[in-house]
């Protein structure tokens, strides 16, 4: 019997690395104030994801990968016309972020500011597409401090917990 294979509703993850953030890491880290009790959830250590204002790394961090973003919209299917919010989050032991997407259209960014990768979960993304046995499927990808991962803002994603005591840092933002 022969028959035909088609690779329907494929989602596709982009992994860029910023070759340059080894060197501005700490100033661009400087510039957060994790120390900050506002910003401050029952989930985790540091977010300043719910305040609308300019972020004080905002401009710095994206002049450091607006390049990089420039080379994918080449490329890209999806033709973003801006960045839309940007935030921090900062992780420590026990921390982590539910299940949650970003939206209907886009991209959905996370940077790897801090991390370490024997220590450190990465994001786990979950399956829109139901197993037989009625689950969704979870996966992760392998990343390094300094990686950006660019998905569709639909796909539910999450931060899951981790039991070290060295902080996990990621920079978000979307692309619209």
């Amino acid at each position: 019997m022969k028959y035909n294979t088609f690779p329907l509703f494929q989602i596709l993850l982009h992994k860029i690395h910023i070759k340059e953030w080894e060197s501005e890491k700490d100033h661009i880290l400087s510039l957060v104030p994790f120390n900050d009790e506002k910003y401050r959830t029952a989930e985790i250590n540091y977010t300043d994801y719910f305040d609308k204002n300019e972020k004080s790394y905002e401009n710095k961090f994206l002049s450091l990968i607006r390049s990089y973003l420039d080379e994918f919209l080449k490329t890209s299917d999806y033709k973003f016309t801006r960045v839309d919010e940007i935030w921090c989050q900062r992780y420590r032991s026990n921390d982590y972020h539910p299940p949650h997407d970003h939206g209907a259209f886009g991209y959905s960014c996370v940077f790897y500011a801090k991390l370490d990768e024997d220590e450190h979960p990465s994001t786990i993304f979950l399956s829109p597409f139901q197993s037989i046995e009625g689950n969704h499927d979870v996966e992760s990808i392998v990343v390094a401090e300094g990686d950006l991962v660019i998905f569709p803002c639909n796909l539910m994603h999450m931060a899951p917990s981790h039991r070290s005591d060295k902080d996990r840092i990621i920079i978000s933002f979307n692309l619209l």
